[in-house]
């Protein structure tokens, strides 16, 4: 049950994401006594987007890393080569199964486009065509796709703690590709764009998976509070309600 604990408004929200999503990976993480297995689609280079690396390496987390894009792979593959709870695969998931033309920016594009995030990539073209952008600045790659149940089923993986989509506008197709509910996560994760026909889907989605949906640093949270310990000192402590704590004049 959610309980209205009055107003509190910030003048500055947006610096309280980045300590609220690692409360929430924190909570997970304690809720599960350290054993948490993480479903990500979209997992990129590894270092960057959500800060999953230090749990893999200092916390004892294991997981199964998807990512479609060829240079993107390679990085993250060279990352975890050594790791033994870490498995990555190279391919796209989809509510279909076929061959997807994926489309990036070349090389020489990021290059001269220094403010363009690295190496991303979408099954969307106008995603990446962006305004300065000539068609000679965007590389297409056939990459395989999978459904996300068929990949399961095949690996036999059945449950996982925290499930993390981020895939390039196409989240609502990988939801619908598998059933969250049954892997009973305590949170998903979903990168996606307020207001956008894609973003109701993945509410919608969250909520039918009986997750309480929250926005937090540019990702739909989807929140299991029954399968999460509340950090409940951190909690308090970021706040400054520590006795001696100094407080912040701006808030």
């Amino acid at each position: 049950m959610i309980r209205d604990l009055g107003p509190y408004i910030p003048k500055r929200a947006h610096k309280l994401d980045a300590p609220i999503l690692t409360m929430l990976l924190n909570g997970v993480h304690d809720h599960h006594r350290g054993q948490v297995f993480v479903l990500q689609v979209g997992a990129g280079n590894g270092e960057t987007g959500l800060p999953l690396l230090p749990r893999f390496q200092d916390d004892g987390w294991s997981g199964l890393l998807i990512e479609p894009h060829p240079q993107n792979f390679a990085q993250l593959d060279a990352l975890h080569a050594n790791g033994e709870r870490v498995a990555v695969l190279n391919l796209g998931i989809s509510d279909v199964s076929a061959s997807l033309p994926l489309h990036s920016l070349t090389p020489e594009a990021e290059a001269r486009n220094r403010r363009a995030p690295r190496r991303r990539a979408s099954l969307i073209r106008d995603r990446i065509a962006t305004p300065g952008i000539l068609p000679e600045d965007i590389a297409s790659t056939e990459v395989p796709f999978l459904r996300m149940d068929t990949v399961l089923t095949e690996l036999g993986i059945d449950s996982a703690q925290i499930i993390a989509i981020n895939a390039g506008g196409h989240e609502a197709q990988v939801l619908s590709s598998f059933d969250p509910a049954a892997f009973g996560p305590s949170l998903v994760l979903v990168h996606s764009s307020p207001g956008t026909a894609a973003d109701d889907a993945c509410i919608a989605a969250l909520t039918a998976a009986n997750l309480h949906p929250f926005r937090i640093a540019g990702w739909l949270a989807g929140l299991a509070p029954t399968r999460l310990a509340v950090p409940l000192e951190e909690l308090l402590t970021f706040f400054r309600t520590g006795i001696g704590a100094p407080q912040d004049p701006e808030e």
